[in-house]
């Protein structure tokens, strides 16, 4: 029963380890394979001198959809940051672009959507730390996620479900070290559903 308990403890740390970081960590670069992106605010970084593009998805709409872009300096010498952004639908087209936000400058843009949809957000970034929030018409639950293969769809309203909801790789083996130095492998390919209690 011990045991058990302990592995049931080590799941759970894991679990809130991934819930908490996947939305921060996960930058895609493949616009077939977008970051699901799981609460209202994406941050990043682009530590390199070449501008890089990054792809996130989610559901929004009907309604309002609120973008607040900011970005702030990085590490290259003498370069300004940067960023763009478009909004596509599923397929790739454009329902709203804003190009030239520059450092210390906050950009908010609004856009109606006429019906519930997936938004996939086609974000570049030039020298600097980037940060998006999403608000209003919008649905991180996941039911109508596509693209990245590596993040479960998350079904249900999550605001009002008292089970967190997970991210974690559908593939893969999870190698957990317990307190007592045992250690306990979990094939994810085996796993229909993970909850924490």
């Amino acid at each position: 029963m011990k045991k058990t308990n302990l592995l049931t403890m080590a799941f759970s740390l894991l679990f809130v380890f991934f819930l908490f970081n996947a939305a921060t960590f996960a930058q895609s670069t493949d616009p077939d394979n977008p970051t699901v992106v799981v609460k209202r605010e994406i941050q990043g970084i682009n530590m390199s001198e070449e501008s890089l593009v990054y792809y996130y998805t989610f559901t929004a709409g009907p309604g309002i959809l609120k973008v607040t872009a900011d970005v702030k300096k990085g590490n290259a010498a003498g370069r300004y940051a940067a960023m763009d952004y478009s909004l596509l639908d599923s397929n790739f087209k454009e329902l709203k672009s804003v190009s030239n936000i520059y450092e210390n400058e906050r950009n908010i843009e609004e856009i109606s959507l006429n019906k519930k949809q997936k938004v996939i957000l086609k974000l570049e970034v030039s020298n600097g730390n980037f940060k998006v929030q999403l608000d209003g018409a919008v649905n991180f639950s996941g039911s109508m996620s596509g693209g990245n293969q590596n993040i479960p769809d998350i079904s249900g309203d999550t605001t009002t479900q008292t089970t967190p909801q997970i991210c974690m790789p559908r593939n893969g083996v999870i190698i957990m070290t317990m307190k007592n130095g045992k250690k306990a492998k979990v094939d994810l390919n085996t796993v229909q559903k993970i909850e924490i209690q």
